[in-house]
């Protein structure tokens, strides 16, 4: 086995022991879990699990997989070599890109304006002018393209961002209630209950989701949600729970529940919802026989720290 004998700085020393000294806090409550001081075993596992981690994603990302042959390798950059296409270089070209992302936003500009203020039928934006038909069309497209990234990559948004997010979802929710209360007849929700937002609701969270957790970025990220996310994960569960008893008991008729079976229930949720979020990672962990955890802990494993590796 080749060895390889890497100098560590002191602030990437002290990087690594606070991940260590935090793996442990999250595991306190395991009956493996080990206590004392950080030791240079411990430093280097974490760099270990932090480089396999990081050359995973590298090599994923060069499509090629874990520790290629040199054959493969060599294969690979051929392919790499070889001269792209006209369809591939325009399609890399970022001058193209752009040029045409205006095209289609014109395009679509007119298309609307032909649709609605003009004679154009065909378009059939006349017959879905609601706000609600908008959001069955384009809700879920929007939600797979930015809740997985939200959720992977972060650390990296700006709080600037976080607020204009927040502030979107805020007026969202605010012109929702006026659509509800004025009634304001465009919005196409006064004819919608609970029901049918869950409906409307359901697929492309459970998608975005589901995307974010099979990822391989998540895979190497430790926890997946934060504590107040957690929070909110839970009361939004309770507060279902809490319009599942009122629709039903309490005969709440906005919620849209009363009439509706567990088998409507089911047809609703399962496949969407409960299948691949909870039902599916057990199955493909018995399938697999638990590879993806002993994998991780493959890559996690402790080796004996060389000499000079903690600086």
């Amino acid at each position: 086995m080749a060895a390889l004998t890497l100098t560590i700085e002191p602030d990437e020393f002290l990087g690594l022991s606070a991940l260590v000294e935090l793996g442990r806090t999250a595991d306190a409550g395991h009956p493996d879990a080990t206590a004392g001081a950080i030791t240079e075993a411990d430093i280097a596992g974490q760099a270990r699990a932090l480089m396999r981690g990081a050359l995973a994603d590298k090599l994923s990302a060069a499509d090629l997989s874990w520790a290629p042959s040199a054959a493969a390798v060599k294969e690979h950059a051929a392919e790499a070599g070889e001269p792209a296409g006209r369809v591939h270089k325009l399609a890399d070209n970022e001058t193209v890109r752009r040029d045409a992302t205006y095209v289609l936003v014109v395009a679509g500009l007119v298309a609307l304006v032909g649709g609605y203020a003009g004679p154009w039928k065909w378009t059939g934006f006349e017959t879905n002018g609601q706000v609600w038909d908008w959001l069955n069309l384009l809700l879920l497209p929007v939600v797979l393209g930015t809740i997985p990234l939200w959720i992977q990559d972060r650390e990296y948004i700006g709080q600037g961002r976080r607020i204009i997010y927040g502030a979107f979802i805020v007026a969202f929710t605010g012109f929702v209630i006026a659509g509800y209360r004025v009634p304001i007849s465009w919005t196409g929700f006064s004819g919608h209950n609970l029901w049918s937002w869950i409906g409307l609701l359901v697929l492309p969270a459970a998608l975005a989701f589901t995307a974010a957790l099979t990822s391989r970025g998540i895979r190497y990220q430790g926890r997946l949600l934060r504590p107040y996310e957690r929070g909110m994960v839970i009361a939004l569960v309770a507060g279902w729970i809490i319009t599942v008893i009122g629709g039903y008991a309490l005969q709440w008729t906005w919620t849209g529940y009363h009439g509706n079976t567990l088998w409507d229930w089911l047809n609703m949720l399962l496949v969407p919802l409960v299948f691949p979020t909870i039902l599916l990672p057990f199955l493909l962990k018995w399938i697999s026989g638990n590879a993806a955890e002993r994998a991780a802990m493959a890559h996690a494993a402790p080796v004996a720290p060389a000499a000079g590796a903690a600086g």
